[in-house]
């Protein structure tokens, strides 16, 4: 399976098929239809845990990437990319305060983004990272934030770039 995903935190309701589904047309959108992802839904004490370890910065963040290979697969073979892993607490936060601005900011009590939404967000931004996207430098967050737009776009139409995510570690 070209995306795989397990939920290792219980108690938060994400559709799997949903997410794997939108992991699958990102990676088919981005050229890696043959791509594989393996996903990790997880709490904020695990994703901290693995932060640490991994990249030794202290703290919770809402997704890590880790890439297993860099360069371009050989045609015809599958091409394992990587890992990403979500924290699904973070992501309940992050839906729930940019619902709050959307609804602020629009005058419409009506308009939804829920932890659905956040986590498919959080799986693209992961997968852009193990295609090689950054944010650490402005003309390149440009270039991924107009990619992430294009590919939300049909889950959809909330300012998935509206919410202050400057707590977010660069590259991760």
């Amino acid at each position: 399976m070209p995306v795989s995903i397990v939920q290792q935190r219980r108690g938060v309701i994400v559709d799997r098929a949903a997410l794997a589904r939108h992991g699958r047309a990102v990676l088919k959108a981005c050229g890696r239809a043959r791509g594989v992802v393996d996903v990790q839904l997880v709490g904020d004490a695990a994703i901290a845990e693995i932060n640490e370890q991994w990249r030794g910065v202290a703290g919770v963040t809402d997704v890590l990437s880790f890439a297993l290979q860099e360069g371009e697969a050989m045609p015809g073979t599958e091409e394992l990319l990587g890992d990403v892993i979500i924290s699904l607490d973070t992501a309940c936060r992050q839906a729930a305060a940019l619902e709050r601005e959307w609804q602020r900011d629009s005058g419409d009590s009506s308009c939804r983004y829920g932890v659905q939404e956040e986590t498919a967000f959080l799986l693209t931004h992961g997968i852009l990272h193990l295609l090689g996207h950054d944010h650490v430098r402005a003309a390149e967050a440009k270039v991924m934030e107009a990619l992430e737009r294009t590919l939300m776009a049909p889950l959809t139409v909330a300012p998935v770039h509206g919410l202050d995510r400057s707590d977010h570690a660069p590259g991760a």
